[in-house]
C-alpha cells in the first residue's frame, strides 16, 4: 500500500518518466524545488521493477551473500535491489573495497536501482566514480594486493534541487543564490556524467507550471496499471535481445532501434535544436525503443522519438527559465 502511485498527485510527468525508466532500465535525473514530490515518487520506484529472472537473480544473490546480507538465507533474491546510500557515503562505500575487497553500493544495486537523493550533496569524486560502471556495467576493486571485478549494472535514480537554496525557478519565492553559485552547484554532477543520464525530468509545484496539462504524463495511473505496460516492454526486450534497452551498445542500437524516414528526420531536427552529442542521439533511440515496446509497437515512430527527446532535452537547472513551456516540445 505504501508503494501506490495513484496517491501521487500533480506529478504525472515524473511518474511517466519513472515508468519508462523501469521498463527499459534507463538512468533518470529528477530536479525541482524542495517539497515538490521528487523523493516521494522515486522512493516508490521498486514497485515498478519486474521481478528478476533466474539468470538475473543468481549474480544478485552471490553479491549479497558476499556482503553478508540476511536476504540470501531465503534462497535466490527475486526482488530487484533498491539501494539508497547517504550523502556522506565514501568512495569505498560506493564502489567497494576494504581489506577483503567487499562489494560496494553500486554492486549491491546490480540488476536493481541505486537512488541518490540530493545527489549534488555527494562528494564530487564519489559521483565521478559512477561514470565507468554506468558505461560498462562492472567495477574493478583493488586493495592491498587483492583485486576483484564485480557486476554493477543498475538503474541510477538521482534527485536534486535546482540550486543550493532550492528556490530557483519557483514563483513567489526568492532565490538567494548567485548565478556562479548555481553554476558551481551543478558542476558537481559534471557534463560527462549527465550525458549518461537518459531521462531528465524537471519537477515543478503545480502553481509553477501553469494550468495546462503536460503533454507526456501518466496522470493518476495506479501501480498495477503502470506495471502492465512495463511487463509488456520487459517481455519484448528479453525476447528480442536478452536484456534491457538501457544497456544496449552501438551494435544493438543499430540492429534493434532502426528508424523510419519520418522518425529519423525528427531525431535529426532535435539533435540540431538541442545540441545532442552522439551519445545523446543514441540515448533518444534507446528510450524511444522502450516507449515503443511499452505500446506494443514493433517500429519506432515519430511520436516515440518526440517523447524521448522531451525527456532528454533538459540540462539541469537550465530548464528553469521564464520561457519554459511544460506542455510543448520546445522551450
Amino acid at each position: 500500500p505504501d508503494m501506490e502511485f495513484s496517491l501521487i498527485k500533480n506529478q504525472g510527468v515524473l511518474v511517466r518518466a519513472l515508468q519508462i525508466a523501469a521498463a527499459g532500465r534507463h538512468h533518470l535525473l529528477a530536479f525541482g524545488p524542495p517539497g515538490c514530490g521528487k523523493t516521494l515518487a522515486l522512493g516508490r520506484f521498486p514497485a515498478l521493477l519486474p521481478c528478476l529472472t533466474g539468470a538475473e537473480a543468481r549474480p544478485v544473490s552471490r553479491i549479497h551473500s558476499l556482503a553478508g546480507s540476511a536476504q540470501c538465507a531465503e534462497g535466490l533474491i527475486r526482488i530487484p535491489p533498491f539501494r539508497t546510500p547517504h550523502q556522506s557515503t565514501s568512495l569505498e562505500g560506493m564502489t567497494g573495497g576494504g581489506p577483503h575487497c567487499s562489494p560496494g553500493e553500486i554492486s549491491l544495486a546490480h540488476n536493481g536501482a541505486l537512488f541518490l537523493d540530493e545527489v549534488l550533496e555527494f562528494k564530487p569524486h564519489v559521483l565521478q566514480s559512477l561514470r565507468v560502471p554506468l558505461e560498462t556495467g562492472t567495477v574493478s576493486v583493488s586493495r592491498a594486493g587483492r583485486s576483484a571485478v564485480y557486476p554493477a549494472r543498475f538503474v541510477l535514480l538521482a534527485a536534486a534541487n535546482p540550486c543550493p537554496c532550492g528556490n530557483f525557478g519557483s514563483r513567489g519565492k526568492i532565490c538567494l543564490c548567485s548565478p556562479r553559485a548555481v553554476e558551481q552547484y551543478w558542476k558537481k554532477f559534471s557534463g560527462p556524467l549527465l550525458d549518461r543520464i537518459d531521462i531528465r525530468a524537471p519537477v515543478f509545484h503545480p502553481q509553477d507550471r501553469g494550468e495546462k496539462e503536460p503533454r507526456y504524463s501518466a496522470g493518476t495511473m495506479g501501480t498495477a496499471e503502470l506495471r502492465r505496460d512495463i511487463a509488456r516492454a520487459a517481455a519484448a526486450q528479453r525476447s528480442r535481445q536478452g536484456g534491457y534497452n538501457g544497456a544496449m551498445g552501438p551494435e544493438d542500437i543499430r540492429r534493434h532501434c532502426a528508424l523510419d524516414r519520418d522518425a529519423a528526420d525528427a531525431l535529426e531536427e532535435a539533435c540540431l535544436l538541442y545540441g545532442f552529442s552522439s551519445r545523446g542521439a543514441s540515448s533518444c533511440r534507446k528510450v524511444a525503443r522502450t516507449i515503443a515496446d511499452m505500446a506494443g509497437s514493433p517500429v519506432i515512430t515519430r511520436d516515440h522519438i518526440a517523447e524521448a527527446v522531451f525527456f532528454r532535452k533538459s540540462e539541469g537547472a537550465l530548464a528553469y527559465d521564464g520561457g519554459w513551456d511544460y506542455t510543448a516540445d520546445r522551450h
